[in-house]
């Protein structure tokens, strides 16, 4: 897949001074289906205005790792500054990548948006609603990542003045708008989603094109965040059903025993990493994450034995060598770091939204067994053949293995941020984190503005409609 449409039209789309300040010129506007089609199959891990581009700070800040001095010295002064949950990450005049690229992929999806309904059909390569119903499911996602990037937790109670995002729904590059609500943020997701669902098949052949089952997927996200768990979990138990069997990582066949870095016989290389079995809606892990080190408390989460997401992906020797990693243990780049939907929080998006539901509603039509039907049947295929089912039946106490699970799981795709900030609202499950380097720690509180990036100064200086967050 080629994104040189991606390129045609972004003079169009990224000329918007509210947001970024260089202009290509000379570029071609793209008119039939085939060409917003081609758009959309921007795919290309080497270019960080891709299609496919997932959030690059948020690993760096969670407690899934740890970095030594000799780490340090490698890593930039961005990454060192969201590591040390500094006031700014990027200097006045910096590019902040996240919200740049988010929102590039907004434009180009506005644009195909209001396209692609007049478009001649070109050769007839790509269909039409499928194009439509595309553009819908990536403008959701990515403001479903800028919304919980620059903006608080979504609250039922304060949702409606708390400040979200510049909400741009049309591809009018001299429009100046300030910040929408987080609800009225919301509110535009799901209904791209609801307008994206009757538009798109069931099956695609590559897994960066929108789908039935990735819209019930982020459908289940997004209601979990706002605590609407009967929607969840029907959201997710319909992504479930409508998906390929999860899976079998007992399957998983190394190159090299114990050194992932080497790659495996039977699954993607992570340059082909949208073709792993389980990813339903691929986004490009953008940050690295192979390059930094598990925690403590994230290693001691591990059955390091017998969890085959560890047995297989994780190692503690060195790069492609067999001599031991000074610096600790890490995730393999060869490993699922997609920051996109996949299958596996699927299940534990339904487990956990199930779980919340019981807790919450006497009149719930599910039951604990329900669950550990969920929970079971992902573990056994993450879990070496033989390990025993989870039995536990009180909901308080199974909540807690789901989250540990749904940690495991989905480390390093991209969630753990976003959840730190949804579970520091409930007093059994808010923490304080700490990270260490160069011999001084600092802390990060639960409330801390700081779980809320700011916005960065030069679209400020270049739209004073749009506020800063508190620092």
């Amino acid at each position: 897949m080629k994104n040189i449409y991606i390129l045609l039209i972004s003079f169009l789309l990224l000329s918007c001074q509210d947001f970024v300040d260089e202009t290509p010129k000379g570029k071609v506007i793209p008119k039939t289906v085939d060409d917003f089609g081609m758009i959309l199959d921007g795919f290309d891990q080497f270019d960080s205005n891709s299609m496919t581009y997932g959030i690059n700070n948020m690993t760096l800040m969670t407690d899934d790792i740890t970095m030594t001095d000799a780490i340090g010295n490698q890593t930039d002064v961005i990454g060192l500054n969201a590591f040390l949950w500094e006031d700014y990450m990027y200097n006045f005049d910096d590019d902040d990548d996240d919200w740049n690229h988010l929102y590039h992929v907004i434009y180009l999806s506005n644009f195909v948006i209001e396209s692609i309904d007049e478009a001649p059909e070109g050769a007839g390569n790509y269909n039409r609603d499928v194009v439509k119903g595309t553009a819908l499911l990536y403008r959701a996602y990515n403001y479903f990542g800028l919304v919980n990037l620059y903006a608080k937790h979504y609250d039922k109670n304060t949702a409606s003045t708390d400040l979200g995002v510049p909400l741009k729904i049309a591809s009018d590059v001299n429009e100046k708008i300030g910040r929408a609500t987080v609800a009225q943020v919301y509110e535009q997701i799901e209904k791209d989603l609801d307008d994206a669902q009757n538009l798109l098949p069931r099956e695609v052949e590559y897994s960066f094109r929108g789908t039935e089952q990735a819209v019930y997927g982020l459908k289940a996200r997004l209601h979990l965040y706002k605590g609407e768990y009967k929607l969840a979990w029907k959201a997710a138990e319909q992504a479930r059903l409508l998906s390929r069997e999860i899976k079998d990582y007992n399957t998983i066949i190394p190159v090299m025993e114990g050194q992932p870095d080497f790659g495996f016989t039977n699954w993607p290389t992570v340059y082909r990493a949208w073709e792993r079995p389980d990813v339903i809606f691929f986004k490009d892990a953008s940050d690295k994450s192979e390059a930094y080190y598990m925690s403590d408390e994230l290693l001691g989460l591990f059955d390091q034995v017998n969890d085959l997401r560890f047995s297989l992906f994780c190692t503690d020797l060195a790069f492609y060598s067999f001599s031991p990693d000074p610096n600790g243990t890490r995730f393999s780049g060869d490993g699922d770091c997609s920051r996109g939907i996949t299958l596996g929080e699927i299940y534990l998006n339904e487990a956990e939204a199930k779980l919340r539901d019981i807790l919450q509603n006497s009149a719930t039509e599910v039951t604990v067994n329900d669950v550990l039907d969920v929970l079971n049947q992902l573990r056994a295929k993450r879990y070496k053949t033989g390990v025993v089912d989870i039995t536990e039946t009180d909901p308080l106490v199974l909540l807690d293995i789901v989250l540990k699970e749904r940690r495991r799981e989905c480390m390093f795709k991209g969630l753990r941020w976003f959840d730190l900030k949804r579970l520091n609202k409930e007093t059994a499950f808010k923490k304080t984190i700490s990270h260490t380097l160069y011999g001084e720690t600092k802390t990060l509180e639960p409330e801390d503005n700081k779980y809320i990036l700011p916005i960065p100064r030069k679209v400020i200086a270049l739209n004073p409609l749009i506020e800063q967050n508190p620092r």
